[in-house]
């Protein structure tokens, strides 16, 4: 393992997002009571970053002086050099801070269109919206962007693949957009149930969009291919988290599913799978393929407060 770290407090990470700022990779976490904190994984500090609440000054709110951020979902960006932060929650709307004073830099108003999800995208941001069911592109200003509309919106994803920037979406189906023209290109239809997380991957000559459903089903889909039938289609176990994450360990591409007591890894060309890795002292909460200061790697948070930094070489069982 490159690097664990324990969250002061000694916290649940219910969330997390990798963003890169002035050179450098920070790791913003959110713990089980809404707090934000970041990690540098150049210097090994932790620091909490106290948010300024985003409705205090509408006055719907004058009446509950003590209110406070209801976040579940986070989402950093850096922007011109300020390390931003987009986040919400199954109660509340979705609000830009910046993380370096912990100013609301705007909000959207108190109108019931609370997070499913929000992710960062090239110094943009992507949110899928409960009940108004849109899945929205933010730039740092608050211009947005409605790409569509989407039944039961859960989950985000994005992925480059192929030379093109995916933006993914879950919920009812799994949606797929072109990040440069904002075009929806694909939609692809699970046999059974909702889906809790989704990515994708190159295969080959092909992109594979993938999907973890709350049947915990495991749905894999040819995003050229005019057939809507899967590529696979696996039950991986309804008590598998919704999380998802993909890598590759000796030039093969794995899809890791986070289970209690363990990760499991599956082939992502047929399904079959490929092993899996002890988490029982972790509860993995939310996982991630990305680079920490130049270094491909799988974070992972987890339920015992710590944060691990995986190498390829901790994936092979």
């Amino acid at each position: 393992m490159l690097m664990s770290t324990r969250i002061p407090g000694d916290f649940l990470i219910s969330d997390f997002s990798v963003v890169h700022h002035e050179g450098s990779s920070l790791i913003v976490c959110l713990d089980k009571w809404g707090g934000v904190w970041t990690w540098s994984a150049s210097t090994g500090e932790w620091l909490a970053r106290p948010l300024s609440y985003a409705h205090a000054a509408d006055p719907v709110m004058a009446e509950y002086p003590d209110a406070e951020n209801s976040i579940d979902m986070v989402a950093a960006l850096s922007v011109d050099g300020k390390l931003l932060l987009a986040a919400g929650g199954d109660e509340q709307e979705p609000a830009l801070w910046d993380l370096g004073t912990g100013e609301l830099l705007w909000r959207t108003p108190l109108n019931g269109a609370y997070l499913a999800d929000v992710i960062a995208l090239d110094g943009t941001f992507v949110t899928a919206q409960q009940y108004s069911e849109e899945v929205r592109l933010w730039s740092p200003d608050g211009t947005d962007t409605v790409l569509g509309e989407m039944g039961q919106s859960s989950c985000l994803g994005e992925a480059r693949v192929g030379g093109r920037s995916l933006i993914l979406a879950g919920g009812s189906e799994t949606e797929v957009w072109d990040a440069a023209t904002l075009a929806r290109i694909a939609s692809f239809t699970p046999y059974d149930g909702r889906v809790w997380a989704v990515a994708a991957c190159a295969l080959a000559e092909r992109t594979a969009i993938l999907a973890l459903t709350e049947e915990g089903d495991l749905c894999a889909w040819d995003l050229d291919s005019e057939a809507d039938e899967p590529l696979y289609e696996l039950a991986v176990g309804t008590e598998a988290s919704d999380t998802l994450a993909v890598t590759t360990v000796g030039g093969m591409p794995l899809v890791l599913t986070a289970h209690p007591g363990s990760l499991r890894m599956w082939s992502a060309v047929d399904g079959t799978e490929a092993g899996h890795v002890d988490t029982r002292e972790h509860g993995v909460t939310a996982m991630e393929t990305t680079a920490v200061d130049g270094r491909q790697a799988l974070v992972t948070s987890g339920s015992d407060g710590v944060l691990r930094i995986w190498d390829e070489s901790d994936l092979v069982r």
